[in-house]
């Protein structure tokens, strides 16, 4: 608790100087909004976390804020705080993680029916944007893949599982097309967990039970 603590002082901090959004924080000097590094992997955080009235209205009303300023015209959310491109839809970047995060705040928060309806939203946007040209959990169709898994246990409807079978199965057959045709720099990996092949693995392994499918090393 020391360290949720640490984290909710530092996203007030950060929002210092924003009165509409109570709590915000900086990766390389830049508000990010995604789950890799930015607003929604830190909500998703905080709500594993059993917090007192004041810390959980503060998280609700950041979820709240990221609702309201996603783009209208696609229902994506911005990569950082006032960037208009309006590309990434992705775990990293975009509505993949944010709907992942609005799931897990239905689950906490099940009498918010607006962070529900919300988490369905981000998930149609991701169905809509197809399949991407990477393979990872974080920026591929792997990660796209586990949305779906998170909205079929959220709501129950086939509709989810269905398509999560759709883009595990492109994945089964263009695998490693995808993989040869993807760039990797740095420390990026081809057979790596988040960015290459041991991504599908474990999405294929998740297929077999899908019920208890979990995005590796981000949902528990």
């Amino acid at each position: 608790m020391p360290v949720v603590g640490a984290v909710l002082a530092g996203g007030r901090a950060g929002a210092s100087d924003n009165m509409a959004c109570p709590l915000m924080y900086r990766w390389h000097g830049t508000r990010y909004w995604g789950a890799a590094h930015g607003l929604a992997g830190i909500l998703h955080v905080l709500l594993h976390f059993s917090l007192p009235n004041h810390d959980i209205d503060d998280v609700k009303a950041t979820l709240r804020y990221m609702m309201s300023n996603r783009f209208p015209h696609s229902g994506n959310y911005p990569v950082s705080e006032g960037n208009p491109r309006d590309k990434l839809v992705q775990w990293s970047h975009g509505a993949t993680g944010v709907a992942l995060t609005l799931c897990k705040a239905s689950e906490v928060l099940p009498n918010n029916r607006e962070f529900r309806d919300a988490a369905i939203e981000a998930g149609e946007v991701v169905w809509k944007n197809g399949l991407l040209k990477k393979v990872g959990l974080a920026d591929g169709s792997a990660g796209n893949t586990y949305a779906f898994l998170s909205l079929s246990r959220l709501t129950g409807e086939s509709v989810y599982e269905n398509r999560a079978k759709a883009f595990a199965s492109y994945l089964y057959h263009n695998v490693r097309e995808t993989i040869a045709d993807a760039r990797y720099d740095g420390d990026d990996n081809k057979f790596s967990l988040y960015q290459g092949l041991a991504s599908a693995a474990c999405l294929w392994f998740d297929m077999l039970m899908p019920e208890n499918a979990r995005f590796p090393g981000y949902e528990l």
